[in-house]
């Protein structure tokens, strides 16, 4: 039986008011009452709503939780989240932006008395305390006799004084500042932050078309990705009539804004009036800071309290930078909503749950560090669960060390039982952390068949990158430690406090067994060191600089068994061995300051296949090992077998192949252009059935 949800059908009656707070709603209940509840609810509102999960009624618009970032920018009046089975965090987080004000957010739970047993980790604990101690929500179960809903308790809005396209005076006033900056051509980089609805990405969209509009040739905008850019873009387009417009790109006249990826700026020699860089926290300060030198202007704007990256841990590390480099830079700051009204229930629910607004102790507090009177403890989940100060002070010291902190790693760092969590404190606060995961101890088949290239089963980076890329078949079936993250109070950096937390982990794992500890990173000067520094040897560096990063990641490891001694020096005699044919090929782009850390044996040595050079020919031909994993033995295959390859019975487009990858040190897709193939693939395939006509002729 239904209840009356007229009350509820009135919020969706009037139009959707930014003015407004938004509404929570728990249907707690089985899928068949939920629907029913949501068919008379929604009825002539279903275009107005977005659905996110499973069991979707008919004529509602929806998405999977996974997909929630690619609506970040985009409105609706509804969001019905389907949490019956599990909550995503990350989801919730980013899909909780698009709801204007005066809209519903409607989470679906299951029947109350099954809460416990449903939601029965120590983050969906953290869920249903956060639900129950609420008074500003409305839940309602299925066997509720009557219903009442939460009244909204907004307050009335300051008036706005600003003038179109303006929606705050915050807004007009950032412009205007953006504005200012470059029409001086000051040449201080401008640093934007805001909470999320708060119009920042507009705010650049009208900035760079008013700059324009006044005379500027040529803006770049860039972000960790395109799509993170469509709200900047949809505002020029408006206020760009008769512009040319393409994905990623406006022209009007001769005037351009165009898109690049980070790392295309970093590799690439792109001149522009301004960069504009939205999004920034999601992107490494190295990144950014690279920027600097290459734009007369620069105008950084990231989210404070984000889904993905953080405007804290972005403003404690990049202001340093700025102030060292650019002291006449600019803070700007948006607060004042406009999807909603301030103090949004919502809003804050978000805050709260995922520990987006959790702060660390201040310098004030804590003074001057000793080094003799820190606390060095593993901390286990439990405690994290029973003591809020230490759990948001722990994610707030993740949040500001790594940019790529989402909410997810608080479920993860209150649920996963794989990960141990390290800390030191001083004066009773969290001044740093490490994250550390147990990786390996797969089945000898298993360990084969992830170095033949068969299986990837989820997670194991380390120890299947010891498998797989570093070529060492057993590796996979050792007990490792991987440290995900580290982070020290920014603050008490350079202190010695670091090492001596990684110390004590090295220690402490090294007592519970484990074979080797190891890590995996951006590659850059400081943390090469950084990791050196404690043990830590380079074993392998990935082949393509990551989008975002504009670095090439990296893995390090250090023994601590016998077996992990056997694993390390195998890894580590193959990467040294494989290096110097990297650094002529896949690796030529890698800073010659990264290149000056590494040994390389003398060139002109004697060449000759050992058992480990047949092993990768064959497992080559054979598996799926690729090119660049056996390039060594490959490499000196072709070398010693040059005569053959020169003969008439070799065939000419085999002997190209061979000729324009090992000597000529030329990409797969400038092969691929060069010999007419169809895509990088095809060379490649070419290259292998050249190897293997080579393998075969020797035989004979």
């Amino acid at each position: 039986m239904l209840h009356n949800f007229s009350q509820i059908r009135e919020l969706l009656a009037h139009k959707a008011d930014f003015t407004k707070h938004r509404h929570v709603f728990i249907f707690a209940g089985d899928e068949s009452w939920q629907n029913a509840v949501l068919k008379d609810v929604l009825l002539g509102h279903e275009e107005d709503t977005l659905w996110l999960g499973e069991n979707v009624p008919e004529s509602i618009p929806s998405i999977s939780v996974k997909k929630a970032q690619s609506w970040l920018g985009r409105e609706k009046r509804v969001v019905v989240f389907n949490a019956n089975e599990k909550f995503d965090p990350d989801g919730f987080a980013a899909i909780s932006g698009i709801i204007v004000g005066g809209g519903l957010f409607i989470l679906l739970m299951p029947a109350k008395e099954n809460w416990n047993k449903i939601y029965s980790t120590f983050f969906g604990q953290r869920l249903i305390k956060s639900i129950q101690s609420s008074v500003l929500f409305n839940v309602i179960k299925q066997d509720d006799k009557k219903i009442s809903i939460v009244s909204n308790t907004c307050s009335s809005p300051k008036k706005q004084n600003c003038i179109a396209p303006f929606l705050t005076t915050d807004q007009q006033y950032v412009v205007e500042n953006i504005e200012m900056e470059v029409g001086n051509k000051t040449q201080s980089p401008v640093v934007l932050t805001s909470d999320r609805g708060r119009g920042k990405s507009a705010a650049l969209g009208i900035a760079a078309a008013k700059l324009i509009k006044a005379g500027i040739k040529k803006i770049v905008i860039t972000a960790p990705r395109l799509r993170a850019t469509d709200v900047v873009f949809k505002h020029i387009e408006q206020l760009l009539p008769g512009s040319e417009i393409k994905r990623g790109q406006i022209k009007l006249n001769d005037s351009v804004i165009q898109f690049y990826p980070p790392d295309q700026i970093q590799l690439e020699n792109i001149e522009a009036d301004l960069l504009l860089v939205d999004e920034a926290a999601a992107i490494p300060v190295s990144l950014l800071t690279s920027f600097l030198n290459k734009f007369p202007q620069c105008v950084f704007a990231t989210t404070v309290h984000g889904y993905e990256g953080t405007g804290r841990g972005f403003s404690v590390r990049f202001n340093k930078v700025l102030s060292k480099q650019t002291p006449g830079w600019k803070k700007l700051q948006m607060k004042t909503p406009i999807r909603w009204a301030e103090d949004d229930p919502l809003e804050q629910w978000m805050f709260s749950l995922l520990c987006l607004d959790a702060e660390i102790a201040g310098k004030s507090t804590l003074g001057e560090i000793d080094n003799n009177k820190l606390d060095i403890n593993i901390v286990h989940r439990k405690q994290l669960m029973n003591d809020e100060l230490l759990l948001k002070e722990t994610f707030s010291l993740l949040v500001l060390a790594h940019y790529r902190t989402q909410p997810g790693d608080l479920q993860r760092l209150l649920d996963d039982e794989e990960l141990s969590l390290f800390i030191i404190k001083y004066k009773q606060h969290v001044i740093a952390i490490a994250w550390v995961g147990h990786e390996g101890k797969f089945p000898t088949g298993l360990s084969t068949a992830v170095y033949r290239g068969e299986r990837r089963p989820p997670g194991h980076l380390l120890a299947q990158a010891l498998t797989y890329h570093c070529g060492v078949e057993n590796a996979a079936t050792l007990n490792y430690s991987r440290i995900m993250r580290i982070a020290v109070h920014p603050e008490f950096q350079e202190q010695g406090i670091g090492s001596k937390l990684l110390e004590y982990i090295i220690d402490y794992e090294k007592k519970q067994g484990r074979d080797a500890i190891g890590t995996s990173f951006g590659l850059n000067t400081n943390l090469l060191n950084f990791w050196k520094h404690v043990g830590l040897n380079v074993v392998r560096i990935g082949f393509k600089r990551e989008q975002t990063s504009g670095e090439h990641a990296a893995i390090m490891l250090k023994p601590l068994s016998q077996q992990g001694e056997i694993v390390y020096q195998h890894a580590y005699s193959r990467f040294l061995e494989q290096l110097p044919f990297w650094f002529d090929d896949v690796l030529s782009d890698l800073p010659k300051e990264i290149k000056q850390n590494f040994q390389l044996e003398p060139g002109d040595k004697q060449i000759f296949l050992t058992d480990e050079d047949n092993d990768d020919i064959k497992s080559f031909i054979h598996y799926t090992r690729n090119y660049e994993l056996c390039i060594a033995a490959l490499n000196k295959l072709v070398l010693l077998q040059q005569q053959t390859i020169n003969q008439n019975t070799f065939p000419d487009e085999l002997q190209k192949v061979l000729k324009e990858k090992v000597f000529n040190k030329k990409d797969w897709k400038q092969i691929a252009t060069e010999m007419s193939l169809n895509g990088k693939e095809a060379a490649r395939q070419l290259f292998k059935k050249a190897i293997i006509e080579l393998v075969t002729k020797n035989k004979n």
